[in-house]
């Protein structure tokens, strides 16, 4: 029987579980995230592991240089048009290895150049090759997409990720130091990218083996937007970081980059939701009350997790920072709670960005991160040296405020009933009554406290509707 809140078409239902396998490989790579910043936190100590966040963020900044975005490119034709997928799939093998190869080496030129210690340079070098590796994967993955194939992609996410880890904490353990991680990456992104390539081939299409120079400099070129887009969020989102190397020191990277960790952990789950959504969303170009139902659902289910999570981030923020990283993290505690009420920013970004890049406004979304990027940068160069990470948690916080009014501005007249008001009422009232339960309590350990404001967010979000058992149901059609 139908369900009557699910306004998808009959025909768009007949395949879905794709958010049950994305939420299983997100599930994992939370995990193994989570596992991988624990044992660098406590094996390099708050130095070193300032370090470590210095080349990621070094790495992630260049990233989109990699790939130019090509995977929301190629998910949208191919969820229009999926008798291309051959084509577009083989293009775009071809310009990203040129891109990749350019981008890498640019990360290690500036490593040598900017920092210069060997074992930094070593570990940019290997960085980039995982960079590489990890682009190339994106074009079959893309087509998965596509197809509403998802599934397809899960197992080799799943064992590159199962490799990061064990091979992290062996090398770790032989005390490789800050370049055990990267080493470990790059296995990490060889196997995902032989196990989805093996996956796409077998059971989506082969690959036109020869494509035209002509076809690779199109889709490069009109990749542009995308890749645009990634380079102001990757500024906007890292140069903080850069800036506390240059301006403060590896101690204060380590300390912002422990209070940032689980935060940018967590939007894994907007993700997942999102690019679920994706190609869904890509076939409502046109028709307002069904791409507003689809941003309606994400949003509330987005806002329904986040706030909850922020709530509890700043309840027991110092507990937390302790329990991952040890005592020398207890001062990541202020600028971790400065940034919790990011969580739910940026899950809407996330939602509202998607929503641009699937109806053909990529442009707007484009310029929305370059002001936001603007913003952050000179907000950065004016509080960090006063304020350290503290000051760069804040301008973080200010930029997500920024680009969500621009985000919201320009998706308006591209849906009707969103009805953002009616999600926040309903998810924060029970927010609110985690808070009270969790300010009564004793000073239970953290994991403890954590489990109790679950339960009661759980129960009383029931009560005022941010959840509903049929939620559960149209995720699953996804």
């Amino acid at each position: 029987m139908a369900d009557p809140e699910d306004p998808t078409p009959p025909a768009a239902r007949t395949r879905g579980g794709n958010l049950v396998a994305l939420g299983l490989a997100q599930v994992v790579r939370l995990g193994s995230g989570l596992a991988v910043n624990v044992m660098l936190m406590r094996a390099l100590g708050v130095d070193g592991y300032g370090v470590y966040g210095y080349i990621l963020t070094l790495v992630g900044l260049a990233s989109f240089g990699a790939t130019l975005g090509m995977f929301n490119l190629i998910n949208r034709e191919l969820s229009r048009s999926p008798e291309r997928t051959g084509e577009l799939v083989a293009t775009g093998l071809a310009a990203v290895s040129g891109l990749s190869i350019a981008t890498g080496g640019l990360v290690v030129a500036w490593a040598g150049w900017m920092d210069g210690r060997p074992e930094v340079v070593a570990a940019a070098a290997l960085a980039a090759v995982a960079l590489a590796l990890q682009s190339l994967a994106t074009i079959p993955e893309a087509a998965c997409h596509a197809h509403q194939r998802m599934s397809l992609s899960v197992a080799g996410q799943i064992a590159g990720r199962v490799t990061l880890v064990t091979t992290t904490a062996a090398l770790l353990w032989l005390d490789l130091g800050v370049a055990a991680v990267f080493a470990a990456q790059v296995l990490d992104a060889l196997i995902t990218l032989v196990v989805i390539g093996r996956m796409y081939r077998r059971h989506l299409s082969d690959y036109a083996l020869r494509p035209s120079f002509a076809a690779t400099r199109n889709l490069t070129r009109r990749s542009l937007p995308f890749g645009l887009n990634l380079l102001f969020g990757s500024v906007y989102l890292s140069v903080d970081i850069l800036l506390l190397a240059e301006l403060k020191d590896d101690t204060e990277v380590g300390v912002y980059r422990g209070a940032v960790m689980l935060i940018a952990l967590f939007p894994v789950i907007a993700n997942t939701l999102n690019r679920g959504l994706f190609p869904r969303m890509a076939r409502h170009l046109g028709d307002r009350a069904a791409a507003g139902d689809e941003l309606r659902f994400a949003a509330r289910i987005l806002l329904a997790v986040s706030i909850p999570a922020a709530v509890g981030g700043l309840m027991t923020a110092e507990p937390l920072m302790v329990f991952f990283g040890g005592a020398p993290f207890a001062v990541s505690a202020v600028p971790f709670m400065v940034m919790a009420p990011l969580l739910p920013l940026r899950f809407l970004n996330n939602s509202f960005g998607m929503t641009l890049s699937t109806l053909d406004r990529q442009s707007d979304r484009t310029r929305g991160v370059a002001v936001a990027a603007c913003v952050n940068l000179v907000a950065n160069f004016l509080v960090i040296p006063e304020w350290g990470a503290v000051g760069a948690a804040a301008t973080t916080l200010g930029t997500e405020v920024l680009l969500l009014g621009w985000f919201r501005w320009h998706v308006r007249p591209l849906v009707t009933g969103v009805g953002l008001p009616v999600s926040l009422l309903r998810t924060g009232a029970p927010a609110i009554a985690m808070a009270g339960v969790l300010w009564c309590l004793p000073a239970w350990h953290v994991l403890l406290t954590i489990t109790v404001g679950a339960a009661v967010y759980v129960v009383a979000g029931r009560l005022t509707g941010a959840w509903h058992p049929r939620d559960l149901r149209r995720l699953r059609r996804v």
